[in-house]
């Protein structure tokens, strides 16, 4: 691949758990690397997270993260500016009212194997459930059952255990493409990073290049096979991360 036709990378949005977290002295490394990088050549740094977005900024209050620019939480349905912790709300108004809780309740509750996850985990754009090994048939079954019920939800499967429904205007990748019109960084100036198929829609936006890191699940890695904007890493966790912005120019 040639480097030299893609341009200079403004932003970094990565995923945390599995990808910057998940082996403590990659961790270690990744922060030490970045706060290595001269600040005037620094890209704005996201994390992108299934994690609240207050939970994404306490790793960074225990020293686990460096600082973001900005946190993007509970699968794209929140966000906060990560130096003033100010949450985004001209987002949040347009993911729509709160969920009708019970009302996913009432479908979800009819799936065999279903399982609500804990009260931590659900937000009022976000109802997290646990549904192990569902094939996709099931998956755009329960989509179906929402949508004949006249709510225009967007379901997530990831890791084979989690779905989690959002608006249809949440998501990582659209919670992602919010921020970069807010801040006028187009597309191809901007690199994701993640492990599992709820980072899929970071990848899946036109013109962003990518970093799969090694112990990336396979349903990550088959859906990003062959589009050679992505890299797959040969290192795990946060040393995979090191080594796809070394790739992509970031780091010299």
């Amino acid at each position: 691949m040639e480097r030299l036709r893609f341009r200079p990378v403004k932003l970094i949005a990565s995923d945390i758990d599995g990808t910057l977290l998940g082996d403590d002295a990659a961790a270690e490394r990744f922060r030490a690397t970045w706060k290595a990088l001269p600040k005037r050549e620094r890209p704005l740094l996201i994390y992108n997270s299934g994690r609240s977005s207050e939970d994404i900024l306490s790793l960074v209050d225990a020293n686990l993260l460096p600082a973001p620019d900005y946190a993007i939480g509970g699968v794209g349905t929140m966000i906060a500016e990560g130096r003033m912790r100010a949450r985004m709300e001209a987002f949040i108004k347009e993911l729509g009212p709160p969920f009708d809780a019970a009302a996913i309740t009432s479908i979800m509750g009819t799936i065999e194997g279903a399982i609500l996850q804990a009260a931590a985990d659900q937000h009022p754009h976000k109802a997290s459930w646990h549904l192990h090994d569902a094939e996709r048939e099931l998956i755009n079954d329960i989509a179906a059952r929402f949508a004949s019920a006249g709510l225009d939800v967007k379901l997530i499967y990831s890791s084979s255990r989690d779905v989690d429904i959002l608006p249809r205007t949440g998501g990582k990748g659209s919670a992602l493409a919010w921020i970069c019109r807010e801040l006028a960084v187009d597309l191809d100036e901007v690199v994701v990073a993640g492990d599992t198929g709820n980072d899929l829609e970071m990848f899946e936006m036109p013109h962003v290049r990518g970093v799969v890191v090694a112990n990336a699940l396979a349903e990550l890695r088959r859906a990003i096979a062959g589009d050679r904007r992505h890299y797959l890493a040969r290192a795990s966790h946060a040393d995979g991360m090191i080594e796809g912005l070394r790739h992509w120019g970031v780091i010299r």
